[in-house]
Formats: C-alpha cells, structure tokens, sequence
C-alpha cells in the first residue's frame, strides 16, 4: 500500500500519520496539495459526530474508526488523473475545486468522510468536473480561501435583492470577512460590522466596512440604527418605520445564543442569513413571528457563486491576502488547527506543506 503523511482523525484524535494515500477513481484527479485553509466547518465536523450521523444526504460521513483527512479550502497540482477523465490539463498543472467529490457511493464533501480525503495531506482527489486551473501569480494560500470567500458571495447575493436594507455583519472571522469584501464589490454603499476583536475590526474596515462596532461597548443594532435611520431609537411604529431603511443581518458567528439575541434587538422586517449557526439553538420564535423576521439557514454557496468568486480571486478583482494570518507545516498543523477555534486567532491558518 502506498502512504502519504496527513493529519487525520480516528478515534475522536487528530494526529499527523502515515496513511492510505488515495488513487483516483472513475472522474477524479489525484492532487497535491499545495496549500489547505483552517475552516470552522472542520471543527465542527470533528466536535459534532451526531450532526454528521443525522446527515441523511451522506454526504458527510461519521467514520470514527478509519482515518479522516479533514480540509476543503485548498489548492494544489495535478498528479495523476483516473479512468473516464477528459485530461484537460497537463499534469502539475495548478488547480482548485469545489469541495465535492463524486465517488462510487454517493457525492461526498471534500474532506469530511474517509473516502473523500481532503487538503490536510500530501494528496487529495478532486472531481475533474468541478476542477478550474488556477493561475501560479496568485499564493497557494490566497487560493486556497476561495471556497470561504464564495460563502460570502453566495450570502450577499441574496441580501442585496432588497436595495433598501442596509447590511450589519456580526462576526469578523473569514466566513464575515468574505461577507464585507462581497458586499462591497455588489457596490453596497453602507456597511455595518460587530465583532469584540479590535484587530478584525479594523482589518473590516481596511476592506470597506464603514461602521465598525465593538460589541463589548455598544449593542451593534444601535448603532446599525445611527446608520441606516440617523437616529439611535428603536423604531417599533409600523407606520413610522415605512420608507426607512430595512435590515439584512449577516449572522457568522456560530455560537449558541446569538441567534436569540438578534431576534430580540433586530427592527421588525429584518431577514437574517445564519452563515455560522450553532450546532443546536432554541429561539425565540413568538417574537420572530410578531416582527415578521425571515430567517435563512445555510443552503450554499451554489456552484456558480463559486466559480464567480474563482474568477473574482485568480483575475486579482478581489485579494484574500489580508485574511491569511498564519502559515504552517506538518510539524504545526495540530496545534494550528486547536489554536484556530479561538476568536482570537487569525482569520484564516493556512497549511502548507512545503513550510517546516
């Protein structure tokens, strides 16, 4: 058997190991990995083994004892294709794909089952339909935060349908950070933004958010209101509130709690994107009925939000460098990836494989 060295998961451990290096199968590319971003997603795939056993679609797996090679957000080069490929692209040639994988039984998430290994080793597999080649002008780490930045494009599609909600982001990790850049590249003139982080606050604003809150001085809907109505008064008078401005709230926190709080301090009408979303939460529903609150879980992005970011990413439009806090190898990655949970880590640890 031929082995690769991955960080991977088994028995509810991560460890750097020496395992199963994979070999593409009908469709797929064998690639290696250049480079593979630290996403919350990971975390929760790894602490929340009962969503992954509710996930009737299978696409993700709970595998506990096979090794798991976590890790979506990447970008590397091609190895070697396998059986029923179009062969598009020489091999070494630099790719990035959507983290989806056709296999044999069923489509799987990149990284989150054991036959669908993902960035965080040597090797990964890609399906060649999903695949784009990536130009070598760009880092392997820039390119590896487009999968993060098409969330936020995927997110602000939708909001910016009403053209009269001015936006509040609440959480500046890379999923909120991504939501400020897309807003701001759909030509959103007003943006919001809270986050108890000074850094990501200001790293906010030198991507163009216009208020940033700290959420441990002022209730971020305050101010939210300074900016959208000129005043700080909670307009609750129906007929007051016709003509002002609506609310769309970006929620990329991901915290239980959070959820409740936005309902309860929110104007009535306001459509909230839950891009975090705790693993279970209770709400509180009485009052999101009586405020008229729309509520979206999740659902992208879909496969053109993302190919539109790649496009936006590799011409240069839209830069992810300022996100790419860390860069680590093998010899870090576990302590990178515990370190990552916190808010005060870097938006976004990058493995590479190359770094020692």
């Amino acid at each position: 058997m031929t082995t690769m060295k991955a960080m991977s998961l088994k028995e509810g451990t991560l460890a750097i190991r020496e395992v199963a290096r994979p070999a593409p199968g009908s469709g797929q590319i064998l690639v290696r990995t250049l480079a593979c971003a630290i996403c919350a997603s990971d975390h929760h795939y790894m602490d929340h083994p009962e969503v992954v056993r509710a996930d009737r679609s299978r696409m993700q797996i709970h595998a506990p004892h096979d090794d798991v090679v976590m890790g979506h957000e990447y970008c590397g080069e091609i190895v070697e294709y396998g059986p029923d490929t179009a062969r598009a692209w020489p091999v070494g040639t630099r790719i990035t794909a959507t983290p989806a994988l056709f296999t044999p039984d069923g489509l799987r998430i990149i990284g989150m089952a054991p036959d669908a290994p993902g960035g965080f080793g040597e090797y990964f597999l890609v399906s060649e339909g999903f695949a784009r080649p990536v130009p070598e002008s760009v880092p392997p780490e820039n390119l590896a935060l487009i999968d993060a930045m098409a969330v936020g494009w995927y997110y602000t599609r939708i909001g910016v349908a009403d053209e009269n909600a001015v936006p509040l982001v609440i959480g500046l990790g890379a999923i909120g950070l991504s939501v400020v850049i897309a807003l701001k590249q759909r030509g959103v003139p007003h943006v919001v933004v809270a986050d108890f982080s000074a850094d990501r606050r200001a790293l906010a604003q030198r991507l163009g958010a216009d208020v940033a809150v700290d959420s441990a001085v002022e209730q971020p809907f305050t101010a939210w209101r300074r900016t959208a109505w000129g005043t700080e008064e909670d307009v609750v008078d129906r007929v007051r509130l016709f003509g002002l401005s609506t609310c769309a709230v970006y929620e990329c926190v991901g915290r239980e709690g959070i959820l409740a709080d936005i309902i309860e301090q929110c104007p009535i009408g306001t459509r909230v994107f839950s891009a975090g979303g705790a693993a279970s939460d209770t709400i509180p529903s009485n009052t999101a009925h009586l405020k008229g609150i729309n509520l979206q879980f999740g659902g992208g992005p879909d496969p053109a939000d993302w190919f539109e970011m790649c496009d936006l990413v590799t011409d240069g439009t839209v830069d992810t460098g300022p996100l790419v806090g860390e860069i680590v190898g093998f010899d870090g990655l576990v302590d990178a990836f515990e370190r990552a949970r916190s808010s005060t880590a870097p938006p976004r640890i990058v493995f590479r494989p190359d770094r020692r």
